[in-house]
């Protein structure tokens, strides 16, 4: 059997199964394609889904302007969590830095804003 049969066998199981199915893979597409009004609609058509889904379901619709905010806008703040997520990291790194100067400037030498000077040999 192909995962695609196995998949077709455990909806046709239980119709609340199967229409929570289908929701979670409009809702996918919906997401994927940044398509507003068909994710409204598909968050409004659900009738016979599990609880979970429902309690999903509900969390969408309060969050739903913030969602079409973000269909609109091509802006994210995923550098600045990455940048955070650095710092994390290099402060777990560095445990025990006495100077916050020197903690500075460890994360902007690895993010390379500054640059080390080489000391010339004698």
């Amino acid at each position: 059997m192909t995962s695609a049969d196995i998949v077709d066998f455990l909806i046709n199981l239980d119709s609340e199964f199967k229409e929570t199915y289908w929701i979670y893979q409009d809702l996918l597409y919906a997401l994927k394609k940044n398509d507003y009004d068909l994710l409204n609609k598909t968050l409004y058509k659900s009738n016979n889904i599990s609880s979970y889904m429902k309690t999903s379901i509900k969390t969408l619709k309060e969050l739903l302007p913030y969602i079409k905010n973000t269909f609109n806008n091509n802006y994210h703040n995923g550098y600045i969590e990455g940048n955070n997520n650095f710092i994390k990291v290099i402060k777990r790194i560095a445990f025990g830095f006495r100077s916050f100067k020197r903690f500075k400037a460890r994360i902007m030498i690895c993010k390379g804003l500054i640059k080390i000077k080489k000391i010339a040999s004698a």
